[in-house]
C-alpha cells in the first residue's frame, strides 16, 4: 500500500516511521488496519457528546452542583481550567488555596454536567500499577524515568487516601471511601511471567517499597483470593472510591468557601481559545463558548481524550480510548467483601488485524461495600469502536466481554451459570497517547501557531487509563507550575511535554507503530494455528 493511500498520515510521519510502516504493506489486513487507525486518530475529537450512556456513578446527580452555572457568564478570569474531572478538580483546588494566587480568580468550564466525563465514569479504584508497569516503563523510557513514574504513582495514592481522610466525615461517607486489598491476577504464563519480573525488578529499582507487593502462587490465588484458573497474581494495599461524589462535593465545598473567586459553567463547551492581546493584555484569551465569550490570563487545558480539538496538533499524539463499565448483580454464593478487597484479570492482548476485534487483556473489578453489586469494567471492542469520543452507546462485544467475565473468574459465585446479570452499562472516553505518558505542562508555541507571546496556555491530559493513580497530583504539579513554582523534585520529568518529546516519542507514527507491532504479534500467532 503506497504512503499516499492514507494510512502514514503524511508529513507528521519521520522517514524512518515510514520505512518501518512499510514493512507492513505486505500484509493487506494489517494494512488496512493501520490505515482505519491512521483515520480514526488524526480526527478532531469534538466536544463531549450529548446524551451520554448513563454512569451509575453519576446516579442521582448532583443536587446543586451537577448543572451549576453563573447567571452571567464572568468577562474576566485569571485561570481559566477547562473541564471538571479529577485533573480539573485538582488545578481548581490547588489555585485557590494557593498563596501566590491568593485573590485571584478561576472559572471552571465543563462542556456538560460537572464531573460527566471519564472521572464520573470509571472504575472507581485508587490503585496504582507500579508494579507490572515498572517493567515496560524501564525499558522504553530508562530506569531512573520508571523510578520515578512508579515513585510518583504510590505517592498519589497515599496522597489523596489521605487528602479524603483528613475531609469532612459526610463527604467521606458520600463517597464511600475505602482501603482494601487489590489483587492483580494473571491468567497465561507469559503474562504472568512479564509482570512478576516487573515487580521483582521494582522491589530492588525502589528500595523503599519493596515489601508494597506480594507474589501469590498459582497454588495460593483459588484460597486466598477466590479466583480460579491463574498463572499467579500480585497482591498490594488500595483504595476504592466513588469518584463522581468526591469531586462534585469537592467542588461545591470550594463553592462555598470561595464565592467570589470560583465559577462554575456547565453546560458550557469552550469551543474555540483565541490569543488576542492587543484588545486586552492583562487578559490576553479569549474562550468562546455558546453562552458567550470570556476572557483569561491563563488557560489550563484538562480535557484529556477531548484535548486535540483546542489544540489541532496535538491529533495522533493524544487520542481516544473508549472503555466500557457495568453494574452488575452478585452471583448468589460470592461473598460480600467490598470493604475490603478489590480485584483486576490481566491476560495477553490481542488485536485481530482481520477483523479489528482488540481484546486489550485487562478487567477491574471493586464490588460496592453496602449493595454487594460487582462494578467492573474493561475495554475489549472492535477498534472503530475504541478510538472514538462517541460514549453515547455501548459495542456488543464489549458487553459480551463483561457478561462471561465473572463466572469465568471467581471460584464461588456464580456456581455453573455462565453468564452473569448486567444491571447497567454504561461507556467512558480515555485518553491515550502515543508515548504511553502523560502530557503535561506549558503548551509549545509549536502547538498553537508558532506564537512566541501566546505562553499562557498549560495542559494536563493522556493518562492512558490510569488517571485515578496520577491525576491528583499531577494536576497540583500543574498548578503550581502555572505559579512558576519548581515541581522538578517529585513530578516525573518524563511526564513534561518538550520539542523534543514532540518529535520523538510523542508522535503520530509512534501511535502507528505501537498498534502494528500488537496486530503483527496476534497475526503471526494465529497464523500458525
Amino acid at each position: 500500500m503506497d504512503a499516499q493511500q492514507g494510512w502514514t498520515v503524511d508529513a507528521r510521519l519521520s522517514p524512518d516511521q515510514l520505512e518501518k510502516l512499510r514493512q507492513y504493506e505486505s500484509n493487506p489486513a494489517i494494512a488496512r488496519l493501520l490505515k482505519s487507525i491512521a483515520e480514526a486518530v488524526s480526527q478532531d475529537p469534538g466536544l463531549p457528546r450529548e446524551k451520554p450512556t448513563i454512569s451509575s456513578w453519576q446516579v442521582p446527580e448532583h443536587a446543586s452542583v451537577a448543572s451549576i452555572q453563573s447567571e452571567k457568564l464572568p468577562e474576566l478570569t485569571d485561570y481559566a481550567v477547562i473541564g471538571s474531572g479529577i485533573t480539573g478538580c485538582s488545578v481548581t483546588k490547588t489555585l485557590l488555596e494557593h498563596k501566590l494566587a491568593a485573590g485571584c480568580h478561576v472559572t471552571v468550564f465543563e462542556a456538560r454536567t460537572l464531573v460527566s466525563g471519564a472521572t464520573g465514569r470509571n472504575g472507581g479504584h485508587l490503585v496504582t500499577a507500579s508494579g507490572h508497569t515498572f517493567g515496560p516503563l524501564a525499558a522504553e523510557h530508562g530506569v531512573e524515568a520508571a523510578k520515578q513514574i512508579t515513585r510518583f504513582s504510590i505517592m498519589n495514592i497515599e496522597h489523596v487516601m489521605k487528602m479524603v481522610r483528613e475531609m469532612d466525615q459526610d463527604l467521606q461517607d458520600y463517597c464511600q471511601i475505602r482501603n482494601v486489598r487489590k489483587v492483580m491476577a494473571v491468567r497465561d504464563e507469559e503474562t504472568w511471567a512479564a509482570a512478576k519480573q516487573s515487580v521483582e525488578d521494582f522491589q530492588a529499582a525502589v528500595p523503599e517499597y519493596r515489601n508494597y507487593h506480594r507474589i501469590v502462587s498459582r497454588s495460593d490465588v483459588p484460597g486466598r483470593w477466590n479466583v480460579k484458573g491463574c498463572a499467579g497474581a500480585v497482591e498490594h494495599d488500595a483504595g476504592a472510591i466513588w469518584p463522581y461524589r468526591l469531586l462534585t462535593g469537592i467542588f461545591e465545598r470550594l463553592l462555598r468557601q470561595y464565592p467570589d473567586r470560583l465559577a462554575i459553567e456547565a453546560h458550557t463547551p469552550v469551543s474555540q481559545v483565541l490569543h488576542s492581546p492587543g484588545d486586552n493584555e492583562a487578559y490576553p484569551y479569549i474562550l468562546r463558548t455558546p453562552r458567550g465569550d470570556v476572557r483569561a490570563k491563563k488557560v489550563i487545558h484538562c480535557t484529556n481524550a477531548h484535548a486535540a480539538h483546542l489544540i489541532p496538533q496535538l491529533a495522533g499524539r493524544i487520542y481516544p480510548f473508549r472503555g466500557t463499565m457495568t453494574v452488575q448483580e452478585p452471583g448468589p454464593e460470592l461473598p460480600l467483601v467490598g470493604d475490603s478487597r478489590s480485584w483486576s484479570l490481566a491476560h495477553k492482548p490481542k488485536l485481530d488485524a482481520r477483523t479489528g476485534l482488540w481484546d486489550t487483556g485487562l478487567y477491574y473489578l471493586q464490588q460496592n461495600a453496602l449493595t454487594g453489586r460487582i462494578w467492573i469494567g474493561n475495554e475489549t471492542a472492535l477498534m472503530k469502536d475504541i478510538l472514538t469520543t462517541d460514549d453515547t452507546y455501548v459495542p456488543e462485544e464489549s458487553k459480551q466481554a463483561l457478561s462471561t467475565m465473572l463466572p469465568n473468574y471467581f471460584l464461588n459465585g456464580w456456581a455453573t451459570a455462565k453468564t452473569s446479570n448486567i444491571e447497567s452499562i454504561w461507556s467512558g472516553i480515555q485518553g491515550h497517547t502515543a508515548d504511553g505518558l502523560p502530557i503535561v505542562g506549558n503548551v509549545p508555541s509549536s502547538m498553537i501557531g508558532g506564537d512566541n507571546e501566546d505562553n499562557g496556555q498549560w495542559i494536563a491530559a493522556g493518562f492512558n487509563g490510569y488517571g485515578m493513580d496520577k491525576c491528583w497530583l499531577t494536576g497540583e504539579a500543574l498548578a503550581n507550575m502555572v505559579l512558576s513554582q519548581d515541581v522538578s523534585g517529585w513530578f516525573p520529568e518524563a511526564f513534561l511535554v518538550t520539542e523534543e518529546r514532540l518529535k520523538a516519542g510523542l508522535s503520530v507514527g509512534n501511535t502507528l507503530l505501537k498498534f502494528a507491532a500488537m496486530a503483527e504479534a496476534d497475526y503471526e500467532e494465529t497464523s500458525k494455528l
